[in-house]
């Protein structure tokens, strides 16, 4: 059995690897180990991530998908999450959570356990599945009902660049470090990166 953690984040602002240490102290703690991890910056509404297709190609039955909490695994809508849930199913992935303990028998070497914690993970899953998409769903409307206000009182200017993160960039990439270092240092993505050094069109 591997363990195989992912890490997910919604932005490129977003640093998905945040959830690192707590999935360490994690596996510490159950005395098992993660054989590897899986980082992204993906919108968990979105079915076609590269990094969790890699994960699934990746592992053999038995193996575990660690995550934090539900909704980095998925915020999708019920019929895409059902086609998400069949591919883990068909590889024969187990899914732990941090936070359902429910899903944590797995890690046990029991057979019996074993079993039981299949079946409470595919509920308790389904359950924290439905409620983070809920919870996306209220989230967007929120975020269009205050936009829309904002346009009606002319105050709405857009989503705002991170100016600071771009000259932080700028300024390591002039003292010659490469994108690999950038990120490494800034927690940013390749694509924020490339946003901060292309030269602005007048």
């Amino acid at each position: 059995m591997f363990i195989r953690a992912y890490m997910r984040a919604s932005t490129d602002e977003q640093d998905a690897n945040r959830a690192r240490m707590e999935l360490l102290n994690f596996t510490q703690q159950k005395g098992v180990r993660i054989a590897s991890y899986y980082v992204e910056n993906q919108s968990g509404a979105k079915i076609d991530r590269p990094e969790l297709v890699r994960l699934i190609e990746d592992s053999h039955p038995g193996d575990v998908l660690l995550i934090e909490k539900v909704d980095r695994l998925s915020r999708l809508p019920y019929e895409q999450w059902k086609v998400l849930k069949g591919q883990l199913i068909d590889a024969g992935i187990h899914i732990v959570v941090i936070d359902q303990p429910m899903t944590h028998g797995v890690l046990t070497d029991s057979e019996e356990s074993t079993m039981i914690a299949r079946v409470l993970t595919e509920f308790m899953v389904d359950l924290a599945a439905a409620m983070a998409r809920d919870d996306y769903e209220t989230r967007r409307k929120r975020q269009a009902q205050g936009i829309a206000n904002a346009k009606t009182l002319g105050k709405y200017q857009g989503r705002k660049p991170d100016h600071d993160l771009r000259q932080n960039i700028c300024l390591l990439i002039n003292e010659g470090k490469s994108w690999s270092q950038v990120q490494r240092l800034l927690k940013c993505s390749r694509s924020t990166i490339s946003k901060a050094v292309k030269p602005s069109t007048p």
